[in-house]
């Protein structure tokens, strides 16, 4: 894998009914579709010529940017569920009120602390999201991996290609909706970060008609 570019689903209902995400399972909003197909549009722009392998997370949100992005790319999306977000427990499907009622008092090490009930702490997510990529790096003989993820997945997929320790966690980057981090390997071998949290291709005639 010469070059991985990480994509955060659009924006879903969820955000706008008051729910917490993780493992709550909604469907792109209107404005996430849009996002989602002017996303594939500026991608399609850099991987014209590239051998190219799409994966996406097994929610909804993300299965339906990764679809509208691959009908752009011409690739149909692998769906996983090691791609999902941070495990919330019985917190999914709640408000952020009704969640900090079942909430977890913080333990230490904060990276191994557990939320909410049937959750997962960090590193979970880290060693799941790990797993998966040491997986399809071994058998990937393409020259870009797309994943179509969460944020917070986005974040620790980050930590993983820069190689940083556990104890780094606590390095977060801000991951907004439909952008794209670009993660490439330079002419010296070097793992570099290209483009993180770009979003400036949402930024045109895209949304004229919302």
């Amino acid at each position: 894998m010469k070059e991985l570019i990480l994509i955060r689903h659009g924006e879903a209902e969820h955000l706008l009914a008051g729910l917490v995400g993780g493992w709550t399972d909604t469907r792109l909003t209107e404005l996430g579709r849009a996002q989602a197909k002017c996303t594939g549009q500026k991608i399609s722009e850099w991987l014209s010529d590239a051998s190219v392998r799409l994966y996406c997370s097994d929610l909804s949100r993300a299965e339906e940017t990764a679809q509208i992005i691959g009908h752009i790319l011409d690739k149909e999306p692998v769906s996983v569920e090691e791609l999902r977000e941070l495990n919330n427990g019985i917190a999914a499907n709640l408000t952020a009120e009704e969640a900090d009622q079942v909430r977890n008092p913080i333990t230490e090490p904060v990276i191994d602390w557990v939320p909410y009930p049937e959750a997962e702490s960090w590193r979970m997510m880290y060693e799941r999201l790990s797993a998966f990529m040491d997986k399809i790096n071994n058998e990937a003989s393409d020259d870009v991996i797309v994943l179509v993820s969460h944020g917070n997945a986005i974040i620790s997929l980050i930590h993983y290609w820069l190689e940083f320790s556990p104890d780094m966690f606590k390095v977060s980057f801000d991951i907004d909706p439909c952008s794209i981090t670009r993660l490439r390997i330079n002419k010296w071998g070097e793992r570099t970060v290209a483009k993180l949290n770009d979003t400036s291709h949402l930024e045109n005639a895209c949304f004229s008609h919302l």
